[in-house]
This record gives structure tokens, C-alpha cells and sequence, in this order.
């Protein structure tokens, strides 16, 4: 029997312990009626609480952020928050990036709070956004360098074909972008989509054909031998092409991992020849990376009932051997390729972006933008914080 998945409660209300069903929204009545149904295998709770942690995930088009955890008994228990078009996720020791198309969203983590009477051992809360405008957000990074330069969030800026830095003033400030893009101009030129750090530092990044024409990537997403390709950054070199809408590259443990997406396979970059290794095939859209010690945890999409599919190779794959498409995540183990956990999601969402371990955290609560109560409620520094004095401010007259 599969475990529950327990909602956050709707606007205005506390969530109660158990079991509380809505959605907070402005439409909750609608998204209440369309809500998903996430189905974990029987030991995912009791695997998040070995490597004592939970997870969280982004469903893009559905507009949601997951959280999902475990209970001391190993239950599987998961909190959703209404977050736009939700792409891509960074995490850090005091909280979390959250982007969607055009926003990105700091959400410092307050430590264990107690809300509508349950405990909670990390409550993430809103504290500052960036509005980056018809950008196209995928990937980011928090507290990341780049050619000796540190930033705050570094972002994918698929619309504009480079890799940006948010910025006070303008929408956004670009650091780099592929040799073969001639200007930093809307257009998605060659979806551009992933990127990753090694040690810190900015290092690859993933894009889906090499072409400097608006959308000019399109007819090369897929064949056995698609467009995509994976750049290194620092040298602008391709280290490995030849893929299908690759996405999520990671760097783990002296490996480059990545998802060739349109193939649907989970693998690493052989840098000696320069090719994809494959360790394990999923059943749909792979996107969205992240590992816990050997394990990697992937999300997992449907194929799109439109022309987005046609030529990727994993659908031919999927439809020959009749294994159904499947939206959710899959715990992979590295050393064997096996699939020892996962998670299903049926229902309205059909397709997620990006994934999270939450290290350390095994009981996370975010109120998203609702909760009025919660945002009232006054968290102040501690007062060993105010010994931090700024210079005060003088007019010129």
C-alpha cells in the first residue's frame, strides 16, 4: 500500500498535523480540485532517513514546489506550495533559491519552528526577489565564482543564450555566453539550459544544438546522434556532443554526470573519448539532478502530446516496448544503475524541471507567498547580529 501525501493547508489556515488537504492560491478551490497524487515506493521514507534528509522538487508548467520528507516510522510525507512556472532550485546552509521564468526567490531557512502546532526542523520563508523579465530561467546557482568574481546567483538566461548575474539595478548582467553566440539578444538561440560548479567555481554547462538564429536548436533536438552538447566554460571547448536536449549537468565525486534528456538516459562524460556513458534509462523526460552520497535522484517528465517530442528518440523506445511514461522522481544507484526508490505522480502534473537534497533537514515547511499569519509574524536578528553597524547616512545639500 503506498503511503499518503499530506498537502499544506489552504491560505489563511494552519496546517493541521495530519493529513491536511488544500492548496494555497488564489484559485485554491480550482488547483484543490486538480491536485495531484504522488504515490512513494515503500522504502523511500525509510531511505530518507539513512542518509537523514528530504527532498525538494519543482513541477515547471503545474507551477508547484515539493517538499518531501519521512516520519521517525519511515512514512512518506510531502508539502506543496503554488511558486509560477517553479524551475530551477539551489540550495545552501541557510536556505534556498527558488526561480520560475522570469523571478527569482531567496528563502532563508529560520531553523525549527513550531507552526500550527507541529515542529518543523527548517521553515524556508520568502525574504527577497528579483523580477529578470522574459528570461526563460533554468538552471541557477547560489554563491558560486567565476572568473574571480563571486555572486550571489548565477542563472541560466535561456531567452538571452548566456549565463547571467542578477543585478540591483538592470534585469540582469551576463558573464558568459557560448563562443558561437554573437550577441546577447532574445531569441533562445541554442537552448542553452543546464550549467553546473566544480569546487565553487562555474564550470559546464549544457545546451541543445549549436545555432546563433532565434530557435535555430529545434531541428537539432533529436536522432540517434542529436545536436546538444556539453561545454566546458572556462575553455569554451565541447567535451562531449552528440546528445539529445541534454540537461542537469552535475559534477559528483570526480565525474560530470548529465541527463541526455531526449534519450532518456541518466550517465556521465567520458572527458579521454570525449563520449556519453550511460548507467541507467528512464522512463520519460529526464530532467532535474541531484545525489545523495552514490545515489542520484532524477526527475522525471511526460513526453508533451505536441510536436516537442517528435524526433527524440526516447519516445520510439518507450512506445516499441510499451513501458508507460511516468512523471516523478527516481532514486538511481550510481555504482550498479539499479532503481532501488522512486516516486510517482499522477494527476495534474505531468512534467517537473528540477530536484534538491535538503541535508540535514528531515522536516521541512515553506508557507510559499500565503499564510498571512506566518508573514506577520515578527523574526527579528539576534541581538548579537546588531554589533554589524553601517556608516550612517548623510544628505548632500
Amino acid at each position: 500500500m503506498h503511503n499518503d501525501i499530506e498537502q499544506l493547508a489552504p491560505e489563511g489556515k494552519d496546517p493541521a498535523p495530519d493529513g491536511a488537504v488544500g492548496l494555497a492560491s488564489v484559485r485554491a478551490q480550482e488547483r484543490q480540485e486538480a491536485k495531484p497524487t504522488l504515490y512513494p515506493s515503500e522504502q523511500l521514507g525509510a531511505w530518507l532517513n539513512e542518509v537523514g534528509g528530504s527532498l525538494a522538487f519543482t513541477t515547471y508548467q503545474s507551477a508547484r514546489l515539493f517538499m518531501i520528507y519521512a516520519d521517525q516510522n519511515g512514512q512518506t510525507h510531502g508539502a506543496e506550495r503554488i511558486m509560477g512556472a517553479a524551475m530551477g532550485l539551489a540550495v545552501d546552509p541557510r536556505g534556498m533559491w527558488v526561480s520560475n521564468q522570469q523571478q527569482a526567490w531567496r528563502f532563508s531557512n529560520l531553523g525549527p519552528r513550531t507552526v500550527g502546532g507541529v515542529d518543523f526542523d527548517a521553515v524556508y520563508m520568502p525574504r527577497k526577489g528579483y523580477f529578470l523579465g522574459p528570461c526563460d530561467v533554468h538552471d541557477i546557482l547560489a554563491d558560486v565564482s567565476f572568473r574571480g568574481e563571486r555572486h550571489e546567483l548565477l542563472f541560466v538566461n535561456t531567452h538571452y543564450s548566456c549565463i547571467a548575474a542578477i543585478d540591483e539595478f538592470y534585469n540582469f548582467r551576463p558573464v558568459w555566453k557560448p563562443d558561437f553566440i554573437s550577441a546577447v539578444s532574445l531569441g533562445d538561440r541554442c537552448h542553452l539550459n543546464g550549467m553546473c560548479a566544480r569546487d565553487g567555481e562555474l564550470a559546464y554547462a549544457t545546451l541543445c544544438g549549436r545555432s546563433d538564429t532565434p530557435i535555430g536548436w529545434k531541428p537539432m533536438k533529436g536522432g540517434e546522434h542529436g545536436g546538444g552538447c556539453v561545454v566546458d566554460i572556462a575553455s569554451g571547448q565541447v567535451v562531449c556532443e552528440g546528445l539529445s536536449m541534454p540537461h542537469s549537468p552535475r559534477w559528483h565525486e570526480g565525474r560530470l554526470w548529465l541527463l541526455n534528456s531526449g534519450a532518456g538516459d541518466f550517465g556521465y562524460v567520458d572527458f579521454a573519448s570525449g563520449k556519453f556513458v550511460a548507467v541507467a534509462r528512464c522512463p520519460g523526460f529526464a530532467r532535474g539532478l541531484a545525489f545523495v552520497g552514490d545515489y542520484a535522484v532524477i526527475g522525471l517528465s511526460k513526453l508533451r502530446d505536441n510536436a516537442f517530442s517528435a524526433g527524440l528518440p526516447v519516445a520510439p523506445y518507450l512506445r516499441e516496448r510499451r513501458i508507460k511514461e511516468t512523471c516523478g522522481l527516481l532514486v538511481i544507484d550510481t555504482r550498479t544503475g539499479a532503481l532501488v526508490h522512486w516516486l510517482t505522480i499522477e494527476g495534474v502534473v505531468n512534467e517537473l524541471y528540477d530536484v534538491a537534497f535538503l541535508p540535514g533537514v528531515r522536516k521541512p515547511f515553506t508557507p510559499g507567498f500565503s499564510m498571512p499569519e506566518l508573514h506577520r509574524a515578527l523574526v527579528h536578528a539576534p541581538p548579537g547580529e546588531l554589533a554589524v553597524t553601517r556608516p550612517p547616512f548623510v544628505a548632500e545639500h
